[in-house]
């Protein structure tokens, strides 16, 4: 499975860290609105949204992975 090589960087890691809080409530908040299949898109959807408001362009798994279905 590929990854963003930008997930490595010293910057990326230490955004994610400010991020996290943000990223743990929407989360819980798929949780209880019962999300199953298809979460995953979601929560990318915001982390990039998230991570480019920092500066930081971010692909998600799928993107980085065009040929597999992520659920």
């Amino acid at each position: 499975m590929k990854r963003d090589p930008i997930e490595e960087t010293k910057e990326f890691k230490e955004v994610v860290k400010k991020i996290q809080p943000q990223l743990d409530i929407i989360n819980s908040q798929l949780d209880e609105q019962g999300y199953r299949m298809g979460r995953c898109h979601i929560y990318w959807a915001k982390k990039k949204e998230l991570l480019k408001q920092e500066g930081i362009n971010w692909h998600t798994p799928a993107e980085c992975n065009p040929y597999t279905i992520f659920d």
